[in-house]
């Protein structure tokens, strides 16, 4: 039997991300949202999922995606019948441009909601926050309305050409909003403007229910607040440490007794920080709010630095003042006496103890030349400033305990639907913030958005909302994963690693080295096969996700 080999392909994860991507139907919805034009060859949704399996196999430049399509098993990838010169970069740009004509973020956004009902997942709690990204080039604007590239200092305050990402997520750091804007729009603006839109959406999708949006210290502005409410929503942020209602809450929980405090408690099943919570009500802006003074056993290594700075300082200057004071006698009690006054008045040290007192010494008298034989010398009477410090262990253990001190500021009532939202509650959610910074550093790997090589702003606003679908359809594939995942049964990762809660990318390393094979039988039929059976592993993930080899072949 003559069965000849007709090519091989290196598969690796990508059938799985284009069998989820189909499930979700994305495709669907982007080729209803944005019309197929009956002279291209391709479809828009073909496009877009090809550049969503670039740029989660690690993305190239758009220019080299023909190239990658003929490496690629395309027919079983994105359909049959499609040929990789269909993915010429002209042919990907018209794409683009037709995406941002349909309204990108329209597209994008109808797409996370879909993807929201399908995963069945809850419209309660979301948490946002932005960041930017690096750009170069030279971009020629066809619409005055386009995304607008500038300078700017970024989150590392480095000058740079830039643009903004903005998010909304769940506590899987699955997108429910993005955006895509001006590289210098500050987040204080950002926040009351993406409320009002995200209230827009919700109504489209008929979801008038009300919802917790939770923010970093920006959000703490009138605007916020008020836009919070028309939005039917609530806010949990943190308080600016500058605000008068935050300084007064620290002040008043400082002076509380233990018992007026929770017990310690942690939000982590191991490892995790202790803290404790003592809470107090103000209004701010005329908005009643609930102020939450936090204490974590975990002090900010910044802030922990900054304290080790002053308490060493604070000891070189004590020991500079105590040498100085003894190398400076007085002649009488009365100057020694008004000296130590005025060193009491001086010295206000926060980490050490210093006791200060006159301390009389009677001396031989220095007289110029060598004296007398038998001659008794002459004696004076002098008075020095000692200091005696000693390190303060209490002072800076309250230091420390003040300084791992914060406020979390909240419009959430202590009883929503049902559950009560107590400040313990509302911490385990403003925690939950770690999900959205995840979803930064995947919008600021290499590996996934590598630099941007389009010539439009138009061009470059669409692929940022492309760089935000990917996120999704990463964040739902490792939440799939991960929910038949437990510590009883782990997942054995590269190197034999026990995961509990894998990422996607460790999840990705399982399939590396999947091949698929084209056979071409006697009959000239075309069948595929695998180069080698799948693994344990590999097809346990496989049957969780409800998936089986015929994803590759």
């Amino acid at each position: 039997m003559d069965v000849q080999i007709c090519e091989i392909y290196d598969s690796s994860y990508l059938n799985i991300i284009s069998a989820l991507f189909q499930d979700l139907d994305p495709p669907q919805l982007i080729d209803r949202l944005v019309p197929v034009d009956p002279q291209c060859q391709t479809r828009t949704s073909d496009a877009v999922k090809l550049i969503l399996l670039d740029i989660l196999s690690g993305r190239q430049a758009l220019v080299h995606l023909e190239r990658w399509a003929h490496e690629i098993d395309l027919s079983k990838l994105i359909r049959p019948g499609l040929k990789p010169s269909w993915f010429n970069d002209d042919a990907l740009a018209r794409h683009l441009d037709r995406l941002y004509e349909a309204d990108i973020h329209k597209v994008i956004s109808t797409c996370l909601i879909h993807i929201y009902r399908k995963e069945g997942l809850p419209l309660q709690a979301f948490h946002a926050d932005t960041t930017d990204k690096t750009v170069y080039g030279a971009y020629e604007s066809v619409s005055s309305e386009a995304l607008r590239i500038t300078h700017g200092y970024n989150r590392h305050h480095r000058w740079q050409k830039q643009i903004g990402f903005g998010l909304i997520g769940n506590e899987d750091g699955i997108p429910f909003y993005g955006d895509v804007h001006d590289g210098n729009l500050p987040d204080k603006t950002w926040n009351p403007e993406v409320l009002s839109r995200v209230h827009e959406q919700l109504k489209q999708a008929k979801i008038e229910d009300e919802w917790i949006y939770v923010a970093d210290s920006a959000a703490m502005t009138k605007d916020t607040l008020a836009q919070t409410k028309a939005a039917n929503a609530f806010l949990i942020t943190r308080g600016p440490s500058s605000l008068r209602i935050v300084k007064a809450a620290l002040a008043e929980a400082d002076v509380q007794p233990d018992p007026a405090w929770s017990d310690s408690f942690s939000l982590a099943e191991k490892n995790g920080a202790a803290y404790r919570v003592w809470e107090t009500a103000s209004t701010y802006e005329g908005h009643p709010v609930r102020l939450i003074v936090v204490e974590s056993s975990a002090l900010d290594q910044r802030k922990g630095k900054t304290l080790e700075k002053e308490r060493v300082k604070e000891a070189e200057l004590l020991r500079e003042e105590q040498a100085r004071w003894e190398r400076h006698p007085f002649s009488c009690r009365e100057d020694a006496e008004q000296a130590l006054a005025s060193l009491k008045a001086s010295l206000r040290p926060r980490f050490h103890r210093v006791k200060a007192a006159v301390e009389e010494i009677v001396r031989p008298k220095k007289r110029r030349g060598r004296p007398k034989k038998g001659v008794e010398p002459e004696v004076e009477t002098l008075y020095l400033l000692r200091l005696d410090v000693e390190f303060h262990q209490q002072a800076w253990e309250q230091a420390r305990r003040k300084a791992s001190r914060f406020v979390l500021v909240t419009t959430v009532p202590k009883e929503w639907k049902g559950r009560t939202m107590d400040a313990r509650e509302i911490l385990k959610l403003y925690k939950g913030q770690i999900s959205v910074e995840m979803n930064f550093s995947f919008l600021k790997d290499p590996f996934f958005t590598d630099e941007i090589y389009v010539k439009k702003p138009e061009r470059v606003a669409v692929l940022g909302y492309l760089f935000l679908l990917a996120l999704a359809i990463y964040r739902v594939f490792q939440r799939r994963v991960r929910q038949f995942i437990t510590p009883e049964r782990p997942l054995k990762g590269a190197g034999g690693r026990k995961l509990t809660r894998p990422t996607g990318q460790a999840i990705f390393q399982l399939f590396e080295y999947v091949k698929v094979v084209l056979l071409k039988l006697p009959d000239g039929r075309i069948q595929r096969a695998l180069g080698k059976p799948l693994t344990y592993e590999q097809r346990r993930i496989l049957q969780g996700l409800g998936m089986d080899e015929s994803i590759y072949v």
